[in-house]
């Protein structure tokens, strides 16, 4: 039964680069109004990665915060011009208590907000703890898929669609923990998966409507105060 494994990184890693063996990524792309300072390297890689078929998708991740609304307006601002092979991760946490309480509407209206931002509520999936994901997201949009962090077991959760089976702290049974050129790093497991069918699983459609190369020049155009670093980059 195949397995797809893929990193989980920010700021806190080196910027990913031609080392990195798996054919997905997620990346994170703000924490609240936060930017992340990793952003412009990683983004740009995975823009040309999936561009030249090294990889499947990639994932842009963002912290939920109370304040949504800014919260989206940044990611919205970070990517400029959504990819069509991305998928984009709600990081709902508590944040040792600074987060409590039933928050589904918010979340959910976050989820609407950017499945409306990239095309399809599908494309939109969720990350957290099963302790967070039942205290802060009791009422989840119906069919919503999610990365389901748990290091030393794999519990059952529905709807979910991936395992984070460790932090780099260890618990990875077996499994790695971590990956060039991050070194330990939270892994992650779509467990019976191949990259294209987790890729399917989180809304990336097996044949795109518009060619890959065409939304490549469109997320140029938009992004062109950035499109010279990401030359380099």
């Amino acid at each position: 039964m195949p397995d797809t494994l893929y990193a989980d990184v920010s700021e806190w890693q080196v910027g990913v680069n031609a080392t990195y063996p798996y054919p997905v990524l997620s990346i994170r792309s703000n924490d609240g109004t936060y930017r992340d300072r990793q952003w412009v390297n990683n983004y740009s890689w995975c823009l040309r990665n999936v561009d030249n078929g090294r990889l499947t998708f990639f994932i842009v991740y963002f912290v939920w915060r109370p304040n949504w609304e800014e919260t989206v307006e940044v990611f919205k601002s970070q990517v400029r011009a959504p990819h069509p092979r991305m998928a984009v991760m709600l990081d709902v946490e508590s944040w040792g208590g600074q987060i409590s309480g039933d928050q589904s509407a918010g979340i959910n209206a976050a989820h609407g907000a950017v499945g409306a931002y990239v095309g399809s509520p599908a494309k939109v999936i969720g990350y957290g703890n099963v302790g967070d994901l039942n205290r802060l997201w009791p009422t989840k949009p119906a069919g919503v898929r999610l990365v389901v962090a748990a290091y030393g077991s794999n519990p059952p959760y529905p709807g979910k669609v991936a395992h984070q089976y460790t932090d780099g702290q260890g618990y990875g049974g077996g499994l790695p923990e971590g990956a060039p050129p991050f070194g330990r790093c939270d892994m992650n497991s779509a467990d019976g998966l191949t990259a294209q069918q987790f890729a399917q699983a989180c809304g990336i459609p097996a044949v795109l409507p518009v060619t890959v190369a065409a939304s490549r020049r469109r997320a140029l155009a938009a992004a062109s105060p950035f499109a010279a670093q990401r030359r380099l980059a």
